[in-house]
């Protein structure tokens, strides 16, 4: 669930997403800004409500380090600049603060079309996302990246992070890299790749333009491959509509001897009231999908209940086989969504690591900066109790979207396994 925090008092959404609760939050004026106060509220509100606070190896250290750099602003504008750079030293794309501004980076993985990785110094093209502007503009599987917006890719790491790229492991580039691949918010991206020998200047479109159109089509689509039923969600996990689409696509496709279920385009996540009526057409009895664990000012997630959260059935129900298709671009309700249905019943996970946006999120304001902050206070589990963010999927397929043969990857790989699986 999500709650937003308003004036101290909570509203109830059932949303596992980055979810625009900033229109409740009219920021008022203050006399002035004090930097001290600023910093004990954003300090106090992610030690005692941030659930994943000790993903970090060296939280308490972080934050001595940023409060000398918070304590040094003299202005709220200077003070969420050094804020954002604290957030993103958690490698969590639910931990965000704002309001955000025209040198703010795009939200990730939502403004993210292009899946990069560190390696031997050099950052490489791992995976284009299906549909977007990187995948029109051609970029090879295998490219070299040598600047973004002309400027050097670890002088903008160094800057993302206000660490030295030196003091980065690999992990930490990895997540820079992919955020700064996105661009900043609705601005176009130039970016220079190295291939075969040749260097490339590309012009990008916003990345969020092509999830934007998205949302002008339907909330779905469906095929039969050959007996081999599919059906791919178009980053709709919060639509109202997307569960009664479901139903005329999975009524259609009852004849199918195996189902595929793509939700490698569900950057944006959603909420369990789409989400939990879907997954309900693969059961016949309520049945447990995911674990959780609410972290409160008074208690920590570890000390915490563990609580189980159920679906019921849907009609109408479908019994043959299914696989999941997930990766990259699979985000917050999307992931839970993955280890829902590997819980209740998939016969295989094919895809990439998924997008690790953690937990259930809530929005809080932060009164001495005139600022919120977007935060996990829910921590998340897969049904045999790991955590959410540890899932990976049965069978690795990269890159999982874009081929270097511009195919599909996941897809071929899915078809294959069901076409084996249910072979007369």
């Amino acid at each position: 669930m999500l709650k937003c925090f308003l004036n101290n008092q909570v509203k109830i959404y059932q949303v596992i997403t980055f979810v625009a609760c900033m229109q409740n939050f009219s920021i008022s004026a203050t006399e002035s800004f004090e930097a001290k106060k600023a910093w004990r509220e954003l300090e106090t509100i992610l030690v005692t409500q941030y659930a994943y606070l000790d993903k970090h190896e060296n939280a308490s250290a972080l934050l001595k380090e940023f409060e000398a750099l918070a304590l040094n602003t003299s202005n709220e504008k200077a003070f969420r600049d050094v804020s954002q750079q604290l957030a993103r030293n958690f490698l969590d794309p639910h931990l965000n603060l704002g309001p955000y501004d025209q040198d703010d980076y795009s939200v990730f993985p939502t403004g993210s079309d292009i899946r990069a990785v560190y390696q031997n110094d050099t950052f490489i093209v791992e995976d284009i996302k299906s549909g977007s502007a990187a995948q029109n503009a051609n970029i090879a599987i295998g490219s070299e990246i040598k600047k973004i917006n002309n400027r050097k890719i670890k002088t903008l790491l160094a800057a993302f992070f206000a660490q030295p790229f030196n003091q980065l492991n690999t992990q930490e580039i990895e997540y820079g890299l992919n955020v700064l691949l996105g661009g900043n918010r609705k601005q176009e991206r130039t970016i220079t790749f190295a291939h075969k020998g040749q260097l490339k200047e590309i012009r990008l479109a916003a990345s969020y333009d092509a999830i934007n159109t998205l949302k002008q089509g339907p909330t779905l689509s469906y095929d039969n491959f050959d007996g081999i039923g599919y059906i791919r969600f178009h980053n709709s996990l919060g639509d109202n509509r997307t569960a009664q689409t479901f139903v005329k696509a999975i009524t259609a496709l009852q004849p199918t001897r195996a189902l595929i279920i793509d939700l490698r385009n569900t950057p944006s996540g959603g909420n369990t009231g789409v989400a939990e009526p879907i997954l309900g057409h693969f059961v016949k009895t309520k049945t447990p999908y995911q674990k959780f664990r609410v972290q409160t000012k008074t208690t920590p997630y570890s000390q915490a209940v563990l609580q189980t959260a159920y679906i019921t059935p849907s009609k109408p129900h479908y019994a043959k086989p299914f696989v999941v298709l997930a990766g990259r671009w699979t985000g917050s309700m999307g992931e839970g969504m993955t280890i829902g249905l590997d819980a209740i019943g998939a016969k295989a996970i094919i895809g990439a690591p998924l997008a690790d946006l953690l937990g259930g999120i809530k929005t809080v304001k932060l009164l001495q900066s005139k600022s919120w902050l977007e935060l996990p206070f829910e921590r998340l589990y897969h049904v045999d109790k790991t955590f959410r963010e540890d899932f990976i999927p049965d069978t690795l397929v990269i890159p999982t979207d874009t081929g270097k043969d511009g195919q599909d990857p996941a897809l071929s790989e899915a078809i294959n396994y069901l076409k084996s699986l249910t072979a007369f």
